[in-house]
């Protein structure tokens, strides 16, 4: 088995800073543009951002392979759950939906996806 060279490990910063604070701050606008949601969105939220990270993630990771999936996945995670944690405070909830928004950048990004007929032995 010998290892082969990453061809493209670029993470496309502007793409991944977009999907990271339109996750976030989606919700937030939607409060506020259309009062009467603040009722049903509220409490969901977090849960909104969360599965707009996976959204995010998966739509910059589209038309790459290889490992730079991953790592664009961990970086549109990573950016959201810092920019919650900026706005949301530095609670206890707040800190369990930033882990869960890093983890749901990455599984945005790789779900689906399956090993490629080319890289198996």
């Amino acid at each position: 088995m010998s290892i082969q060279p990453v061809t493209s490990s670029q993470i496309p910063v502007v793409p991944v800073a977009v999907a990271a604070v339109g996750a976030q701050l989606v919700d937030n606008v939607a409060i506020f543009l259309i009062p009467p949601t603040a009722f049903v969105l509220g409490p969901l939220a977090g849960l909104l951002a969360i599965a707009l990270t996976a959204a995010g993630a998966r739509a910059v990771t589209r038309g790459r392979s290889g490992p730079v999936i991953a790592r664009t996945g961990l970086a549109v995670g990573a950016g959201s759950a810092f920019l919650g944690l900026l706005v949301g405070g530095l609670g206890f909830v707040a800190l369990l939906l930033a882990g869960v928004t890093v983890l749901a950048g990455v599984a945005g990004a790789v779900a689906g996806r399956g090993p490629t007929a080319s890289r198996l032995p």
